[in-house]
């Protein structure tokens, strides 16, 4: 019997992933100024504004609204103005006011994002209905989804199919105290979906970011390519594993553990974004500074275990973040936005650059380190150039010339800014998919720290 659970609690952990089970939170700001170097608090990217729809592919989100409301959010509708509450309900969303069955609006105030939302988990049958008391629970055959379609980044929507060879597949133990216990997670070459077998990640680039801490971390590494956008609608987890000196990557001197916001992310033109930062989640040992041989790993539903192999260099390691001398260029850009008209494109389109619009302004108006206004120079103009038009005579989205994405063949949208370069197989067993508190690279993922409606 097979199932997905919805919204639980702790997994277990991965031996030997630093600080696994820390989920403090910390009042003491990173370099970008903001409240992420606790257990894990969530980083700078998730506002409201990104927050909730790129968490919604594989987290699990609680809203708490201005009227004292809880909503617990699953996920998206393929539109992206419908938000799916774990109870099937769909409510109208839009710049954090929720339309309320009975016709009332309420205003989000915060959210919390409290985990990832669909771990393969195996149970045995003689527990199966306590095991529902503890965990929500989406059986095999029933649907899973997360996210709404926006550039390279897909909505899915799939039917739960797992099974003794599912990768990433745990066991979950009754204790004496009625309680549960997780094993770690299994690595198998089965599928997680009804619809296709397990992927594996294909046209993908990795890049070892020379280092700026645009975003608080001290290194990070992005994946780009044709292939990303899928890869990371089912990102959980990344493992991060430290050899130090040694090229063999026999001997690691330390392993990290990192989620969606702490520090994944996944940007709907720009790649995947992938992180460490100075916090209680990460501290290199002694005597290490963070240059030499590493290996991540991604976990992702569906997927087979995505390894990636790289050297750091001290190019690669932010020490201090150097201060902005010059925004011209993300004024111009910012004038740029400024001069369009919000009715040559389609409303899509225009929400996005909207969003990276409002995002470079509160940049350039803090303005303190080079490497924020660089990134969010790049972030706009990416946006700008991913316009798409409307056709003067239909209205309709302009199709001629463009390969579906609002862009030509070469890449560039028709409004565009000069490029800113910046135990058991039998049916002792009950298979699940499962919501819950523990990162697949073995780290609690629960977000302490409430992400204020800040826009």
């Amino acid at each position: 019997m097979y199932m997905l659970v919805l919204h639980g609690r702790n997994t277990g952990q991965t031996k030997g992933v630093y600080n696994a089970g820390d989920v403090t939170s910390s009042n003491e700001k990173d370099t970008h100024g903001e409240y992420d170097k606790g257990g894990f608090d969530t980083v700078t990217r998730a506002t409201t504004n990104h927050g909730l729809h790129r968490g919604s592919y594989q987290c699990m989100a609680t809203i708490d609204t201005e009227d004292g409301k809880k909503y617990e959010l699953a996920g998206w509708s393929s539109d992206g103005k419908q938000m799916i509450l774990t109870d099937g309900t769909q409510l109208s969303y839009s710049k954090g006011t929720i339309t309320n069955a009975d016709g009332t609006t309420s205003k989000l105030s915060s959210y919390e994002v409290t985990g990832i939302k669909y771990v393969p988990v195996k149970v045995k049958t003689s527990d199966l209905a306590d095991f529902e008391q503890h965990y929500r629970v989406v059986r095999n055959g029933e649907k899973l989804y997360g996210g709404f379609g926006e550039n390279k980044l897909s909505s899915y929507e799939y039917t739960a199919a797992v099974n003794a060879d599912t990768n990433g597949l745990k066991t979950a133990v009754k204790n004496a105290d009625g309680t549960y216990s997780f094993s770690a997670r299994q690595t198998g070459s089965g599928k997680s979906f009804a619809e296709q077998d397990i992927s594996v990640a294909a046209n993908i680039t990795s890049t070892v970011k020379d280092a700026t801490g645009s975003y608080g971390e001290f290194l990070r590494v992005d994946i780009n390519g044709d292939g990303y956008g899928a890869l990371g609608a089912m990102m959980q987890a990344v493992k991060w594993t430290y050899y130090g000196n040694d090229a063999t990557r026999t001997n690691a001197v330390a392993t990290y553990g990192t989620k969606f916001a702490a520090d994944n992310w996944m940007h709907k033109v720009m790649g995947i974004q992938l992180g460490l930062t100075d916090s209680a989640r990460c501290q290199l040992p002694a005597g290490y500074d963070g240059t030499g041989y590493w290996s991540l790993t991604v976990y992702a539903l569906g997927y087979s275990d995505t390894t990636i192999n790289f050297e750091a260099t001290d190019a690669n390691i932010v020490k201090a973040k150097a201060p902005v001398s010059d925004t011209s260029k993300l004024s111009a850009v910012i004038a740029a936005a400024d001069a369009l008209n919000e009715a040559d494109y389609t409303a899509q389109s225009w929400a996005a650059m909207k969003l990276e619009y409002e995002e470079a302004v509160d940049a350039l108006a803090i303005a303190e380190y080079k490497a924020d206004v660089d990134e969010a120079t790049e972030h706009l103009t990416a946006a700008i150039n991913a316009l798409v038009k409307v056709d003067a005579g239909t209205g309709s989205e302009r199709t001629d010339d463009t390969n579906g994405a609002g862009t030509s063949d070469s890449g560039s949208a028709d409004t565009s800014v000069s490029d800113v370069k910046t135990g058991d197989a039998d049916n002792m067993a009950v298979y699940s998919l499962a919501a819950l508190l523990a990162m697949a690279a073995g780290a609690a993922v629960v977000s302490r720290r409430r992400i204020k409606d800040i826009r």
